[in-house]
């Protein structure tokens, strides 16, 4: 039985916790190293928190105890509140290397998505909140169909991101995008995708590359990876089931088409071997659904991981 919350009761559940983001001022901790070496690429892959949202919600301590007990060393959290859980992490042998947070602290615009009274807090607390507490990298999660209504809101997007971007630097943040299906779309004799890259400076805007999304929308993601070599800092491994039909509305993929590492059809040799071969720092498992019990999953993708020498 499927227990995970719906992608848009995440954004729910996102959009009350920023409203909700909590006074600044813990003390900080040391994180991991910043960058790996090619070399030791993915020695420890780690895990984003979404993919046990629902576990979280109820026992957020006990969820990290079990995450760390099934061996995950570095967490990508869904939501900058949550940082305050920054010691407990520390104090069970892993750490936060990574946050995703709305986009409307970005734009602005507060009014399109599910949030309809801007949050008190700005960006620029956001950074202090990753500063004080060691994580150095923020990113994007997902634009919401309000977002990028016309095609020229994904550039107008992008402008905004890089400053942005400027913001997060002098904090000692990097600031990221995460991709899902609908920036592959072709549209105008491109696509959303690379009207955000022409536009993002290399050095002020990661990028994530979700191999999942960029396989459904019917793209090679090893390809990406060595097109996109030196851009893309983190990598986001999850499985697609076989047949499943190409898709460019991210929104609109049934639940079951979610698959732990090793069961479908994303093709992890190449992908990992093109991460390493462009230097990519991280890579973090996640599961938007799973058919079957999320702690089963991660474990599951952490040994499959393993099994390729990961």
């Amino acid at each position: 039985m499927k227990t995970n919350l719906t992608r848009n009761e995440f954004i729910k559940l996102s959009a009350t916790a920023a409203l909700a983001l909590p006074t600044l001022g813990m003390n900080a901790f040391a994180s991991s190293p910043d960058d790996v070496a090619a070399g030791t690429y993915a020695a420890h892959p780690g895990l984003q928190l979404y993919t046990l949202r629902a576990a979280f919600a109820k026992d957020p301590s006990g969820t990290l105890k079990r995450i760390a007990e099934i061996g995950y060393k570095e967490l990508e959290f869904f939501d900058p509140s949550t940082l305050t859980m920054a010691g407990q992490v520390k104090d069970l042998g892993m750490s936060i290397v990574s946050t995703h947070f709305l986009p409307g602290f970005i734009t602005g615009e507060w009014d399109t998505t599910f949030i309809k009274t801007p949050p008190k807090e700005k960006l620029e607390d956001i950074l202090e909140l990753c500063a004080k507490n060691g994580v150095k990298n923020l990113g994007v999660g997902i634009l919401f169909p309000s977002d990028h209504k016309a095609f020229d809101d994904f550039k107008r997007f992008a402008e905004k991101a890089n400053k942005a971007g400027e913001k997060a630097k002098a904090a000692g943040v990097q600031l990221y995008y995460h991709n899902h299906s609908f920036e592959f779309e072709p549209t105008q004799n491109t696509t959303p995708l690379e009207a955000m890259l022409s536009v993002f400076d290399k050095e002020l805007v990661k990028l994530e590359l979700d191999v999942f999304w960029t396989t459904v929308s019917g793209n090679d993601a090893s390809e990406w990876i060595k097109k996109l070599k030196g851009r893309i800092k983190f990598l986001h491994l999850k499985d697609l089931k076989k047949d499943t039909p190409k898709d460019y509305t991210t929104f609109q993929v049934k639940p079951e088409a979610f698959m732990s590492l090793g069961e479908g059809m994303v093709d992890f040799k190449s992908i990992l071997k093109a991460a390493h071969d462009t230097g990519v720092p991280y890579t973090f498992v996640e599961q938007d659904h799973s058919a079957i019990d999320p702690f089963e999953s991660i474990t599951k993708s952490l040994a499959y991981l393993k099994k390729l020498g990961q």
